[in-house]
């Protein structure tokens, strides 16, 4: 493959994603689909198409100052000439274009953060993703796929701070192995690992998973439960839940059931409220943390967006409450790094159900093994430059009576 060639298919990408609202995977996916592209071409596109999005402001700020772009051919040119010469010298630049994020975004970090820790939380934000397995450990134990994983030749070590939890070298594609075609592990970054086992489900219980979409917390939530018990995964999106059908199947897991809402307060509810254990809502939200895989969210994102995602959290979660019987726990979870899309949201929530306590996110976490300085005062917050991993934040909710 010439290098010509690398550049020609990166921009047919970028102008799909730039110009069209693709998703970069999705984008990515159909051009490899349609060249049946071996893995060597589909690394060097896929690593010039991220490098051009995750550093799209400093490199169109280096080339044009007065912040005027000219979109695909000449992004991807600068891209891969910043690949081949990572170490040359830049003229002085903002935080915010040093970082590549939009004045708004940079300054919503800043406020929240402080300038030192927004600068390394952008910087990591740049950075390619690794890939992180999830054992089922109803069917294996960890070290025991890490030895599957080694006899066909893929290195992966333990996750030091989740028990389940593999780190690959590079990103092979395991989804072709026997292991994942029989239910043993999952692909899950480790920082979604942490929020499941927050809601300490246990075998038996009825469990609901507000916003299941594709279904790898659900999946988590099943192995946790031992496949003992009810999950009720529920979405708006049937097209995403028909994917946690076939992931259920490979995994071999029959105590959940899918269902397609219309929305929240779907009549569908109403036999569940006052009767569930636990409730998991893993509310859609600005995606911020997951900046490392989904470089293309920031150029799309408004501060308006994230005024009315808020509005949306906050509704999910009143909804969620509802269904939890007295003594049951909810979690509320977003991949978002934004103060208005999780602390505000729990803090408003508990203000206003006093039959609610905000407990500490750190107690049944650590009883599960799982290790990291990854808690802001009562929640869960995982920092990328801090975890080496995507981005989440959970707060842990009883209902008292």
């Amino acid at each position: 493959m010439t290098p010509e060639l690398t550049l020609r298919l990166a921009m047919r990408v970028i102008e799909e994603i730039l110009d069209h609202d693709a998703s970069a995977d999705g984008a990515l996916r159909q051009l490899f689909s349609q060249r049946n592209s071996g893995s060597a071409e589909r690394a060097r596109v896929g690593d010039l198409v991220f490098h051009a999005l995750r550093h799209r402001r400093r490199l169109e700020y280096q080339h044009a100052p007065d912040g005027q772009s000219d979109r695909a051919s000449n992004l991807i040119a600068r891209a891969a000439a910043d690949l081949d010469s990572p170490d040359a010298t830049l003229p002085p630049l903002s935080s915010a274009v040093r970082c590549s994020l939009p004045d708004w975004l940079w300054e919503s970090f800043v406020t929240q953060w402080g300038e030192e820790q927004a600068l390394s939380l952008g910087l990591a934000l740049n950075q390619p993703a690794c890939t992180d397995l999830r054992v089922n450990r109803v069917l294996c134990d960890r070290e025991s796929l890490r030895q599957r994983l080694l006899e066909a030749g893929i290195d992966a070590t333990p996750l030091e701070d989740t028990p389940d939890g593999l780190r690959l070298t590079g990103h092979p594609p395991v989804t072709t192995l026997e292991p994942f075609h029989e239910g043993v592990f999952e692909i899950q970054d480790k920082g979604s690992q942490w929020i499941a086992p927050l809601l300490n489900v246990r075998p038996g219980e009825t469990v609901v998973d507000l916003c299941a979409g594709g279904g790898g917390k659900t999946l988590h939530l099943a192995a946790l439960m031992r496949n003992q018990g009810r999950i009720l995964a529920t979405d708006t999106d049937a097209r995403r839940l028909n994917r946690l059908t076939q992931r259920t199947r490979r995994t071999r897991f029959n105590l959940v059931r899918v269902q397609t809402l219309r929305h929240e307060r779907d009549p569908w509810f109403k036999p569940l409220i006052g009767k569930v254990d636990a409730v998991l809502v893993d509310a859609p939200c600005s995606g911020t943390g997951t900046l490392r895989r989904h470089p293309e969210i920031k150029w799309r994102l408004s501060p308006d967006q994230i005024t009315a995602l808020a509005d949306r959290q906050s509704s999910l979660l009143h909804a969620a409450a509802t269904l939890l019987k007295p003594g049951g726990r909810l979690v509320y979870a977003t991949c978002s790094l934004l103060r208005a899309e999780n602390q505000a949201i729990v803090e408003q929530f508990v203000n206003e159900n006093q039959n609610f306590r905000h407990l500490p996110a750190m107690s049944p976490l650590a009883a599960q093994g799982y290790r990291g300085l990854y808690f802001q005062q009562q929640d869960l917050v995982i920092l990328p430059h801090v975890a080496g991993c995507d981005g989440f934040f959970a707060a842990l909710l009883q209902r008292n009576r």
